[in-house]
């Protein structure tokens, strides 16, 4: 063990998370921040899945089967190079598909969840505002 890991005296306390840290904001724990990042987490994982597939899948065949990306298909081009270029259409296809989805999915739940951040910040700044004038009445009228 290390030193910076013992505490004065004694092993470390246990760990104990706050329900809600202070330098978190209150939409983290709304229903529609939690689906906006699983939705962007799915799709994401399926961006990556596709693209690592197609690529995994040229590079194995280029591997495994030469004669068969060897056949020509149309003069000078083979199922090999056509394959290859294909890479670049399936990566525009998946950039497409990401566009698509921050239009549709993304774009409307951010404008949801920006209103309520901009409600959440003018309440607060009204609050502290309303709390310091009451702080500095207080203080002019104190009592003897």
């Amino acid at each position: 063990m290390s030193r910076h890991s013992m505490g004065p005296g004694g092993p470390p306390t246990p760990y104990e998370a706050d329900p809600e840290p202070a330098d978190r904001h209150p939409v983290y724990g709304r229903p529609a921040y939690q689906s906006l990042r699983r939705s962007h987490r799915r799709f994401g994982v399926r961006a990556t899945a596709v693209a690592v597939g197609g690529f995994l899948l040229y590079v194995l065949l280029s591997s495994f089967a030469p004669g068969l990306m060897n056949t020509p298909v149309s003069g000078h081009l083979t199922l090999g190079l056509a394959l290859g270029l294909g890479q670049f259409v399936l990566m525009g296809v998946i950039v497409w598909r990401y566009l698509v989805h921050v239009r549709t999915q993304v774009t409307p739940a951010v404008r949801g969840l920006r209103g309520l951040v901009r409600h959440h910040e003018t309440a607060a700044r009204e609050r502290s505002a309303f709390e310091a004038r009451t702080a500095r009445r207080e203080e002019e009228f104190r009592s003897w």
